[in-house]
C-alpha cells in the first residue's frame, strides 16, 4: 500500500464519517475531532527538545570562542 492510496482510504473514511454525523444531525462532531486532534499535534512543537548538544554544560552557558 502507497503513500497515495493511504491517504485515498483516509479520505474515504473520513466522508463516510463525516455524512453520517451529518445524517444524525451532529455535522459539527467531525471538525471538532480535527481541531482537537491539531491543537494536540501542535502543543509537542512548542514544548522544549531538550539539548541537542553531547555536553549538556554547552546549553546551559555560551562560550563565544566555540562559535568563530
Amino acid at each position: 500500500m502507497n503513500f497515495q492510496s493511504a491517504l485515498e482510504n483516509l479520505a474515504k473514511v473520513f466522508i463516510g464519517f463525516y455524512i453520517a454525523c451529518a445524517c444524525a444531525g451532529r455535522a459539527d462532531i467531525p471538525l471538532k475531532l480535527i481541531t482537537q486532534m491539531r491543537a494536540q499535534a501542535l502543543a509537542g512543537a512548542t514544548s522544549s527538545w531538550g539539548c541537542p548538544s553531547i555536553n549538556k554544560n554547552a546549553c546551559k552557558e555560551y562560550n563565544p570562542k566555540n562559535y568563530k
